[in-house]
């Protein structure tokens, strides 16, 4: 980050004079964020957080003069964020902003591996489990960001009204479903998928599984089909051509008449 371009403390720095520790990877965005933030009140390090050890969250903000309760801490990494606040184990911030995956509807959870070449995200169901046992409350959420507050400031924040996931955040958008018809046919509750990060716009039809020539209801193969299908399950699923000829095997055995 630039210190600018899409923060969530430029304003509490430029605006409100808080003092910050701002850690940034990337050698070129860090000199950016040198010169758009000068002032010697906000600590600028240029380092790639780690899950454990020197490079660690708590270990480098353990060599700063920040308290360990400080007010607010902001994490988007796009990727790791659910693993970085998971190694906090310190400091205990007053109120924490941390990204999400907004594509995961609320019901889901899902956390990306502990890899920071992996850029998946994380559901915020998960985060918030996470967070409940480091003893968090969801105070609050953006398109794209969860609000945390220390649950000892849970009445002065939220006061008595909820402050479940379900609450506080729509997902109507982006609850899409994949079903499929007897016949094998990929279906959607969406004329179009959106993939955000990309731009682009997928059709269910254009997400098949099976070649039109075998979107038929299994039973209504012909000869020709059921070799067909039997080369292609072969080909793109081995492990399912293993099992799907053990069945058959078992169900003529079951069908043989005894003598």
């Amino acid at each position: 980050m630039d210190g600018v371009y899409l923060s969530n403390t430029c304003n509490l720095i430029r605006n409100k004079n808080f003092r910050a520790v701002l850690i940034e990877g990337d050698e070129a965005k860090y000199q950016q964020l040198c010169r758009n933030l000068p002032q010697p009140e906000v600590i600028k390090i240029c380092r790639f957080v780690t899950l454990d050890g020197a490079s660690s969250l708590d270990a480098i903000l353990q060599g700063t003069p920040i308290p360990r309760d400080f007010d607010f801490l902001s994490i988007d990494i796009d990727g790791c964020d659910y693993h970085i606040l998971e190694s906090l184990v310190l400091h205990r911030p007053k109120v924490v902003c941390i990204e999400f995956n907004p594509s995961i509807p609320n019901e889901i959870e899902f956390v990306q591996p502990a890899d920071f070449a992996v850029k998946q995200g994380n559901s915020a169901k998960a985060i918030v489990r996470l967070a409940a046992g480091k003893g968090y409350c969801l105070a609050a959420t953006t398109p794209c960001n969860l609000v945390f507050v220390r649950e000892e400031f849970r009445d002065v924040v939220v006061g008595s009204g909820p402050c479940t996931l379900e609450s506080l955040r729509d997902d109507t958008a982006y609850r899409t479903f994949v079903f499929f018809g007897y016949d094998g046919t990929t279906l959607s509750n969406r004329e179009s998928i959106s993939i955000p990060w990309h731009r682009l716009t997928v059709r269910p039809g254009r997400m098949q599984f099976l070649p039109r020539y075998l979107r038929r209801f299994g039973e209504d193969y012909s000869f020709l089909q059921k070799i067909a299908f039997a080369l292609f399950v072969l080909a793109r699923f081995p492990g399912d051509f293993r099992a799907l000829f053990q069945e058959k095997i078992l169900d003529k055995r079951s069908k043989k008449p005894r003598s």
